[in-house]
């Protein structure tokens, strides 16, 4: 995979993350932050796939990238949870959870095949939004226990 194609998807997640931090009114200080924890996470997200890892791990070790970014990029004495959600959220099963969506719209007037069509691709993208959410949510804890282990103070208000 070319350095492009690594660059360009972790710059789009890190503009996506300043627009939510932006959405969810985070104020100024957090909006930089938010773009270096999106933008790295899903970068080491997309080299550690690319050099062979499972999503779900590349995952797993990309959101525990998130949480010690934040940590060094926020000056205060606490990580801001905005900083944390706009950072992982481009590591999520985006694609997954609205093909799931869709799915449970055509599982209401399916009929015959297309019922079980329906049924397979909701249980499919049930099962995908799951285990990527698990996946972010073992990362955080892992970035949180990292920090906690070097006796970072401003953690344990996240």
């Amino acid at each position: 995979m070319s350095p492009a194609a690594i660059l360009e998807p972790a710059l789009w997640a890190g503009l996506f993350a300043i627009g939510l931090a932006a959405m969810l009114t985070a104020p100024v200080r957090y909006l930089l932050p938010s773009f270096f924890c999106a933008f790295i996470g899903r970068a080491v997200r997309d080299i550690l796939t690319d050099q062979g890892m499972s999503v779900n791990w590349a995952t797993v070790l990309a959101a525990t990238a998130v949480v010690l970014v934040a940590v060094l990029l926020t000056r205060r004495n606490m990580v801001s949870p905005v900083v944390l959600i706009c950072g992982v959220l481009p590591l999520g099963a985006a694609v997954a959870m609205f093909n799931l969506i869709f799915a449970l719209m055509q599982l209401s007037t399916a009929k015959a095949d297309a019922l079980n069509e329906a049924s397979l691709a909701l249980g499919a993208n049930v099962g995908k939004v799951f285990v990527t959410s698990l996946a972010i949510a073992l990362g955080l804890g892992a970035g949180l226990a990292i920090c906690r282990l070097f006796k970072r103070d401003d953690v344990a208000e996240v």
